[in-house]
């Protein structure tokens, strides 16, 4: 009995690997790092029709460019907010059609679809089909990988996730951020919600400005994923 706990227990660690963790896969590439001299600002959920102007009115204040990955069906109703961001130099990344927190159990099948609508969506209103692609919550299919590779994608992860679902203190959010970054890593914020409803976003609007200038004391510039990773932001097929 005892001899097979071991490999039973190592199988469980590479599921779960593979299935949660947002730097590194057996299976495939994670993006969560690049360029030493730099920092990439991502914001997943959006976008949403209040709080996503005010992200790029505070990135536009402190001239940093961010990278939006955005859920295709609320392209269809917000898709000018996407468009007006692209045209700013911010980078659009696809986070699936409908944000299934569940598509980890999809078929391959499913999941390929839930990633090729939200590409042809985002066609629509910025001229191109997003090289980078980040899995609703983070959490993945193995499958996940091939599909990318068939479709000219890249997966990003993060390096320091922001916690601004859960905590409600903008001076929480920031000293997480400010305190666990390291340089040319990805950063993980929201700027919107996968639900129907709402979320308040306003403790992640009132870190930001904190997070910003704190990184811009450091020295660091806010790049792109394409910058930061040095790949084309376009998938390549």
């Amino acid at each position: 009995m005892i001899v097979w706990l071991a490999p039973i227990a190592g199988f469980g660690a590479f599921a779960l690997n593979e299935i949660v963790n947002p730097r590194w896969a057996f299976l495939g590439k994670v993006h969560w790092r690049g360029d030493p001299g730099g920092v990439a600002l991502t914001f997943d959920d959006g976008p949403h029709p209040e709080y996503t102007p005010r992200v790029l009115e505070t990135l536009d204040r402190f001239q940093a460019k961010a990278s939006f990955f955005v859920i295709g069906r609320y392209l269809e109703k917000y898709g000018n907010l996407a468009a007006a961001a692209s045209r700013a130099g911010h980078l659009m990344g696809n986070h699936s059609y409908h944000h299934f927190r569940v598509m980890s159990f999809f078929s391959a099948e499913k999941i390929r679809e839930e990633v090729v609508r939200c590409q042809e969506e985002l066609a629509k209103w910025v001229g191109y089909r997003p090289r980078f692609y980040r899995q609703p919550a983070g959490f993945r299919n193995p499958k996940i990988f091939g599909i990318l590779r068939e479709m000219g994608m890249s997966l990003v992860g993060w390096q320091t996730h922001a916690l601004d679902t859960v905590s409600k203190d903008p001076g929480a959010i920031a000293r997480r951020i400010l305190r666990t970054f390291q340089p040319g890593g990805i950063i993980l914020f929201h700027d919107g919600w996968d639900r129907d409803g709402e979320k308040d976003r306003s403790p992640t609007l009132e870190a930001l400005p904190l997070i910003l200038q704190g990184l811009k004391d450091r020295g660091l510039e806010f790049f792109t994923l394409d910058r930061l990773l040095g790949m084309s932001k376009e998938a390549r097929v």
